[in-house]
This record gives C-alpha cells, structure tokens and sequence, in this order.
C-alpha cells in the first residue's frame, strides 16, 4: 500500500504542483488549503508524512504544527514544512513547533522527495508512542514540556503512578498485568476526548507511569475524575475472591509474607504558573518528589507541589489564627530542628513528653500532630488519635525499615524517616495543613 501525504498551502498551484511530483514517485496524495483544514484532515485520515506551507490564512503552519503533536492520534507522525524563507530563525521556529524538517522554495523535485524519503524511514524506525499502550513516549513528552517552557505557556503536569502495579503483576502474570496498563491509557484517553481541549496533553512514559499536561485551573478536578473512574474499574481485573476479600497475599522482597492492597493510582502535581521551571528535568524531578508524597497516603490519592507557594498564607487557620502543631518525639536534637522549621513557617508549636496520652492531645485542637515512632506508647498513642480524631493530621517520623508501612497502615498520613531533609518535611507539612483545612475540629473553625 503507498505512503498517504497529506500537503497544505494556501496556493493552488504549487499544491498541483507538489501532488504531481509526489504521485509520480508512487506516493497518495490529498492536499489542503489552509492550516486549519490540515489538522481536521490529519485526525480524520491519519497520513504517513505531512507536508506543510508555513505561511497560510486562518491558521499558519507553525500552530497547525503544535496543535497535531498534542494530539495522540497524530503527534508521532512526520511534519516537513515547506517556507519561502531560508533563515536560521524560521527554521528555529519551525523544530520548536515539532517540525521533523524543513524545505525552502524554491524547492528541487528530487531534493523533495528524497527529504520526504528519508523521514518516512526515520519515522519507521524510531517509534515515539508506547507500543502498548499507543500513547506519546519519553521523548515526545520531553518535547512538549520543554516547547510550553520556551514559550511560557503554563500548565500543569500530573505523573500518575500505579500503587501496588508489581504484586498484581506477581499474582496474575505480565498479561493481565498489561491489561491494567491499558485501563489507565484509555481512561487517560477517554477524559482527554470528552475536555476536548487542544493545551491538554497525554503520554505514557513507561510502565506504570503517565503523563498529562493540562490547564493549572484543571488538574485536581482531572485528578479526582480518573481517580474515580479507575477504582470503580480496576476491580474487575482481579478474581472475584481478591476483590471481596480486599487484597491480595505474597511476599515482599525480604520473602516475608504479606497482604498486598488492590492496585490504586498516586498522582503528583506540578503548576508552572507557581513555581519557574528552566527545563523538563526540573519538572520531572519535583513531580517526581510530589508522586512520592502521594503515594504514601493509603488508596488512591493526589498532591500538589506547595513549595511554590507563600507559606504564610498557607499556613492560617479559619479563625485566622496559624495552625498549631504538636510534637511528641524523644530525640531532642531532631525535635528541636523541627520545632524550628515549623515555627519559621508561621505555625504555633507545642512539645508534650513522649508518654503523654492521646486525649490530652486531643483537648489542645492541633491541627497537626507529629509522633515519633521509637519513643515508648506511640503506637498505641497513633491508634487512640485516629480513634479519638479519624481526620486529624499525622505524621510519624520512622527510623527502622517497615515502620513507615506499619505508620502508614496504623492510619498515619504520612510517614518520615528520621534522617530527612528540611525541605522533604515542609513539602509533607503544608501539604497534610491544606488538604486537611476543611476538616479541623468545629473549636478551631469556629
């Protein structure tokens, strides 16, 4: 079957002409008057190689450009721009749009076909979409990110995580395990479809991990849907008995047998429009760090990287008031270093001994409470705060391996090793005093 090559420009003449020569080389032609026209007819026919004037009405060649590789359905494929203008920054312009390559008029017929040639075979051989899932790749990613940095469009980026993806997989094979990747991509794709908007973007970078690039204002409503969506369709990948008894057992990698929870999402997110980012490394790495805060909530959740925020104005209660935060911990150094950390953020703070009991700590309406994990009682005194306040947040700082998973089972939001960075603790600090504002006890809103 010949290679299909969808040409636009704006002038009739030269678009006989590039048909003719195209054709007469074997290849199928259809042609387009104008940019707008062009990205209609790449989604409804999806070509092989696109050719494209720079210069057209309504819509010119650069933003057609831009808007099909935001697209799924035709981001991996190859875009030639064809520009009357030989300069260096026109063909700037046109790579920072997502061009593959560029040809300038007047053009050589041969020269033509043999660039048109040559990227259809670069295309065949370096595939940009996940194979399994059909979604843009790493490098397509890459691209976008670093195309709206460039160009100062913010955006939002969300890195969506399996939780528990490789006890599923240890449990029912690759296969089915390829089935809950799939899920993710088509809820992924599906949400994108019913928005129908053009900024949002999607890709897969590889695993059990995604992408989506959308609007600021967007992102916790786009994070609460497919949170959703996914546990209310997960389930009916697991057999019937898994699914009633609430998890799966197996053994971790020490060989210890434990109970595995149904597979859950984290999401991270990173707003550009609060925070200056130069590159996508430095967007993956924060959300990198903020998925990892999420995950270590129970279920599926999401987290938005506060960093960039004021912490003053954060950090004040509805009584306008800074919210208190209570230590109980035995190790005076790091107390103190957090106690300062946390008074520097504009919080009030109280030290009780570690033996105090769960209700006098109650009584003082924290809206934080931090335990450390090897003082005596504070496991018991973990299980008589999440009786005493089911919505309280707590933070347990952890020093032996396992204990952040026994905190985090206890009920505990989050869970800290002893050795942490000031800036690990702050990020987990505004974001437990944010998310939890609506639920601080009726004295403290009151």
């Amino acid at each position: 079957m010949a290679d299909r090559i969808l040409v636009a420009d704006d002038d009739p003449v030269l678009r006989t002409l590039l048909a003719t020569v195209l054709e007469r080389h074997g290849y199928e032609v259809v042609t387009v008057p104008s940019g707008d026209a062009l990205v209609r007819a790449a989604r409804e026919i999806l070509p092989d190689l696109l050719l494209i004037d720079v210069m057209m009405p309504v819509m010119d060649g650069l933003e057609a450009v831009r808007q099909l590789r935001q697209d799924t359905r035709t981001s991996h494929l190859p875009m030639l721009l064809i520009t009357a203008q030989s300069t260096s920054q026109q063909a700037v312009q046109g790579f920072e749009s997502g061009a593959d390559d560029y040809i300038t008029k007047p053009f050589n017929n041969d020269l033509l076909v043999a660039r048109v040639k040559a990227n259809l075979r670069r295309a065949a051989r370096m595939p940009v979409n996940n194979p399994l899932t059909g979604m843009p790749g790493n490098l397509r990613i890459e691209e976008e990110v670093n195309y709206r940095l460039r160009n100062e469009r913010p955006f939002a980026l969300l890195w969506i995580d399996l939780d528990n993806f490789k006890s599923f997989n240890d449990a029912y094979g690759f296969a089915r395990g390829d089935r809950v990747l799939r899920l993710m991509g088509d809820l992924i794709t599906e949400l994108k479809n019913k928005r129908g908007d053009d900024e949002d973007f999607m890709g897969h970078i590889g695993g059990d991990d995604f992408v989506m690039l959308t609007n600021p204002a967007s992102a916790a409503k786009i994070s609460e849907w497919l949170i959703a969506r996914f546990d209310a369709a997960v389930t009916g990948l697991y057999d019937l008995e898994d699914v009633q008894r609430g998890y799966l057992t197996g053994f971790d990698r020490f060989g210890t047998p434990r109970r595995f929870p149904l597979v859950s999402i984290s999401i991270g997110i990173v707003d550009t429009s609060r925070r200056e980012f130069d590159s996508y490394d430095q967007v993956s790495t924060v959300a990198a760090e903020v998925k990892s805060f999420a995950k270590k909530g129970t279920g599926s959740t999401y987290a938005f990287d506060e960093r960039q925020h004021s912490v003053d104005a954060l950090l004040i209660d509805r009584r306008g008031r800074p919210p208190l935060v209570i230590f109980t911990c035995g190790d005076e150094q790091l107390c103190d270093r957090l106690k300062e950390t946390v008074s520097g953020a504009g919080c009030r703070v109280q030290r009780h001994e570690p033996d105090v009991a769960a209700d006098t700590l109650l009584a003082e309406h924290p809206a934080l409470v931090i335990l450390e994990a090897s003082a005596p009682g504070s496991w018991s005194r973990l299980d008589a705060l999440r009786d005493g306040s089911p919505t309280l947040p707590i933070i347990v700082i952890v020093a032996i391996e396992g204990e952040d998973e026994r905190a985090i089972a206890a009920g505990a939001n989050a869970a800290l090793p002893n050795d942490l960075t000031i800036s690990q603790f702050m990020t987990t600090l505004i974001q437990l005093l944010r998310l939890e504002e609506s639920s601080l006890p009726d004295e403290v809103v009151s």
